[in-house]
C-alpha cells in the first residue's frame, strides 16, 4: 500500500516537470507580454498613448510595430504623421487616439537581443462635463454614504461647504458621520478619470431635509369640499395620531384612515404615507380662519418603538374669493407696551396666524436680534414661544437695561411663502418694580379720571397701595374702598383690580382743582425690601378750558347782543334820544318847566285855561320833535 503511495507521486513530480517544461517552450511569446510598457493603457478619445518595450536593447537596429488592424511598420519611417518614435529605446507616440486604436499593440526590437512586448489598448469616451440630480439628506442622518458619481474613476478631490478638501482613492464617495445643515451647498469635485490627464471638474448640489411639516388646503369647488392637509415630510417616523382645531374654538377633531362623522373625514393616502388631513363637508364660514394641525409621531430606537414629541402647526385657511397677497405689508395689532423692572429677565412676544420659518427683533438702536435655542449656558438672550410652527415668536433677555427703553419691532417671515415680513411693534420701558400706566393724564374739573399704577413684568402680588395728592394728603387705599364708601367722599379703589394682581388704582369723582398736579404711587411688590413707586401728573383738560372760554365768550356775546336790542327798543320807544335833540329837547324843557312853573309863582292872577292850552302845545312840539 505505501508503495502504491510512493509510486504515484513519483508519477505525479514527473508529469508536473515535464508540464512545466512544455509551457516555457510553448508560451515563450506570451510571456513576453510583460516587456510591453505599460502592460494596459487607457487614452481618452483625442489624447496621445505612449508606448514602448519596457527593456533596454543595446545597438537597436529595427523597432517594429504592428496596429490592431494588422498594420506594420517600423517606428523610424511611421506612415503618418499620427505616429513618431518615443524614447530612447522602442518605444511609439501614437497621436489623436481614434475609437479604431482600440486593442493590442505589438512591439518587437531587434538588437543585441531580439524581444516582443505588447500594450491592450483601451478607448474611453471624451467626458467634458458631468451632471446629475441633486443629493437629499435628512438633517440628523448618521453614518449616511454619499456618492458623488457614477464615473469609474481613480480618485477625487471633494471640497464640501465650510470644510478642508478630501482626497478620496477609488469611487468618489463619502461618508458622513452625521448629515446637517453645514453641509448642505455646492460641492466642488475634481476627479481623476482613466486616459485623461486633466480632471474632470464637477459641481454636485447637497440639500439637508429638516424633518417638517407641510400644511395647505384645497377648495373643491364642484363637490363643496374644504380639504386641510398637515403631512409630515423627510423623516423616517410614522404617524400616531392626527388632530385638527380651530384656533377660536375650545375643541378639535380627532381624524384617522377610514372615519367620519358625516362632516368631518380624514383626507389623505393614509397614515402609513405620512399624511393628515382633514375634509369638510360643505363648509360655512365658520369653516374658514385659522385651523392648528397636530401630528403624534413615533421611531424605532433601537429595538425598540417610542413615542416622539408631537408636531404642530397652523393653517390660515381663506373663503375660496379671497387669495393671499404675500407681497403686501402687514402689521398685526399696531403698537403694545411692555413695562419691565431694571436688571431682570424679560420677554417680548409676537404672534402671527400663519406658520414662521423665522423671526428677529430690532432694537431701538437698530441692533438685530434673532431669537435661538437657550441652552442653559450664560446666554445674552434666547427663543421663548411654544414653536415657530405655531406663529409663536417670542424672545427673553437675561436683563433689562435702561438703554434698551423704547420701540422694539419685531419681523416674521412666514412659513414657504416669500414677500415681505409681518411685522409688530412693541415700547418698551425699563421702570422700578412699579410703574404708572399712563404718565400724564388729562381730566376735566368735575369729571372723574383713574389713576393706574402697576407691577413690571407681569401681574406679582402687592402688599399695599398708596397715593400721595398733590396737596400731600396721603391716601392708604385697596379694593375694600368703593364709590360707596369713598375717602373724602371722592377717592376709592378701581373696580375689577386688586392688589394681589399687581394693581395700585385709585379713581377720583369728581376731580377738583387740588387735583391738578404731580401724583405719586407706592407699594411694595412681593419678594421686593424696597417699596417701589412712580409719578402721574395730572393734567387739567385742555378741552375743559377751551369749554370755559367758550362759554365766557358766549356770555359777553350774548348780553351785548341784549343790550343792544333794549337800546333799540327805548330808542323806538321814544325813552331813549338822538343826543343833538336831546340838548334841544332839554332847552326846551328849562323853558317848559319855567313857564309852567312861573304862573304858580306870579302873585298876581292869571288865566288857568291859558295855562294849560301853552303846556299842552309845548309837549305836541316835544312829541313832534322825538319822532323826527
Amino acid at each position: 500500500m505505501y508503495f502504491r503511495i510512493y509510486e504515484v507521486f513519483i508519477v505525479a513530480i514527473c508529469l508536473h516537470t515535464v508540464l512545466a517544461i512544455d509551457l516555457v517552450v510553448s508560451n515563450l511569446l506570451k510571456m513576453q507580454q510583460g516587456i510591453g510598457w505599460p502592460r494596459t493603457l487607457h487614452v481618452t478619445l483625442g489624447h496621445e498613448a505612449l508606448i514602448k518595450i519596457g527593456r533596454t536593447v543595446e545597438n537597436v537596429q529595427a523597432c517594429e510595430v504592428t496596429t490592431p488592424l494588422g498594420e506594420t511598420f517600423d517606428v523610424r519611417s511611421p506612415p503618418n504623421t499620427r505616429y513618431e518614435s518615443w524614447s530612447e529605446g522602442c518605444g511609439l507616440r501614437v497621436q489623436n487616439v481614434r475609437t479604431e486604436d482600440e486593442g493590442r499593440w505589438r512591439l518587437s526590437v531587434t538588437g543585441n537581443t531580439n524581444l516582443t512586448g505588447w500594450t491592450e489598448l483601451h478607448v474611453e469616451d471624451d467626458i467634458n462635463s458631468y451632471s446629475a440630480s441633486p443629493i437629499s439628506l435628512l438633517d440628523g442622518e448618521t453614518h449616511r454614504v454619499v456618492e458623488l458619481t457614477s464615473l469609474d474613476n481613480s480618485y477625487c478631490l471633494v471640497a464640501q461647504p465650510f470644510a478642508e478638501s478630501s482626497l478620496v482613492s477609488g469611487h468618489c464617495r463619502v461618508t458622513l458621520d452625521r448629515a446637517n445643515r453645514a453641509v448642505q451647498g455646492d460641492w466642488e469635485v475634481l476627479v481623476g478619470l482613466p486616459g485623461r490627464v486633466s480632471e474632470l471638474q464637477v459641481q454636485r448640489r447637497v440639500n439637508v431635509e429638516a424633518e417638517r411639516l407641510d400644511v395647505g388646503y384645497i377648495h373643491n369647488t364642484n363637490a363643496n369640499k374644504l380639504h386641510i392637509y398637515c403631512n409630515v415630510i423627510h423623516t423616517m417616523k410614522n404617524i400616531t395620531f392626527c388632530r385638527f382645531q380651530m384656533a377660536t374654538a375650545s375643541f378639535g377633531y380627532n381624524v384617522m384612515d377610514g372615519l367620519s362623522d358625516g362632516i368631518h373625514s380624514y383626507y389623505g393616502d393614509g397614515f402609513a404615507a405620512r399624511h393628515c388631513g382633514m375634509t369638510v363637508e360643505n363648509p360655512t364660514s365658520a369653516d374658514y380662519g385659522t385651523w392648528r394641525c397636530s401630528v403624534g409621531l413615533k421611531q424605532w430606537v433601537g429595538t425598540q418603538v417610542v413615542q416622539q414629541p408631537a408636531m404642530q402647526a397652523l393653517v390660515r385657511v381663506l373663503p375660496h374669493a379671497q387669495h393671499i397677497r404675500p407681497n403686501s405689508r402687514t402689521d398685526l395689532r399696531g403698537q403694545r407696551e411692555v413695562i419691565v423692572e431694571e436688571n431682570i429677565t424679560f420677554t417680548l412676544m409676537c404672534n402671527a396666524d400663519v406658520s414662521l420659518s423665522y423671526c428677529w427683533f430690532q432694537h431701538p438702536n437698530g441692533t438685530q436680534f434673532t431669537p435661538v435655542a437657550h441652552d442653559d449656558s450664560e446666554q445674552e438672550f434666547w427663543y421663548t414661544g411654544t414653536s415657530l410652527q405655531l406663529g409663536e415668536c417670542g424672545i427673553t433677555f437675561s436683563h433689562a437695561a435702561i438703554a434698551d427703553a423704547g420701540q422694539w419691532t419685531c419681523h416674521m417671515g412666514p412659513n414657504n411663502q416669500m414677500g415681505v415680513e409681518i411685522t409688530d411693534s412693541i415700547n418698551l420701558r425699563v421702570t422700578g418694580p412699579l410703574a404708572a400706566d399712563i404718565k400724564e393724564v388729562d381730566a376735566s374739573i368735575g369729571a372723574s379720571t383713574t389713576l393706574y399704577c402697576r407691577t413690571a413684568n407681569g401681574k406679582r402680588p402687592l402688599h399695599y397701595c398708596r397715593f400721595l395728592a398733590p396737596n400731600r394728603v396721603g391716601i392708604s387705599i385697596d379694593s375694600t374702598v368703593t364709590s360707596e364708601n369713598a375717602i373724602l367722599d371722592r377717592y376709592y379703589f378701581t373696580p375689577d383690580r386688586e392688589l394681589y394682581y399687581g394693581d395700585c388704582s385709585l379713581d377720583i369723582d369728581p376731580v377738583r382743582a387740588e387735583d391738578i398736579g404731580e401724583w405719586t404711587c407706592a407699594a411694595q411688590v412681593d419678594d421686593h425690601l424696597v417699596e417701589g413707586r412712580d409719578t402721574i401728573v395730572v393734567r387739567q383738560s385742555s378741552r375743559t378750558a377751551r369749554s370755559r372760554a367758550g362759554i365766557i365768550g358766549m356770555s359777553v356775546g350774548v348780553a351785548v347782543v341784549l343790550i343792544m336790542l333794549i337800546v333799540v327798543v327805548l330808542f323806538k320807544r321814544g325813552i331813549l334820544k338822538n343826543p343833538i335833540r336831546q340838548n334841544a329837547a332839554s332847552n326846551m324843557n328849562i323853558v317848559v318847566t319855567a313857564s309852567r312853573v312861573r304862573p304858580s309863582n306870579f302873585s298876581g292872577t292869571s288865566n288857568s285855561s291859558q295855562d294849560s292850552e301853552e303846556f299842552r302845545a309845548e309837549v305836541t312840539r316835544r312829541r313832534i320833535d322825538n319822532e323826527y
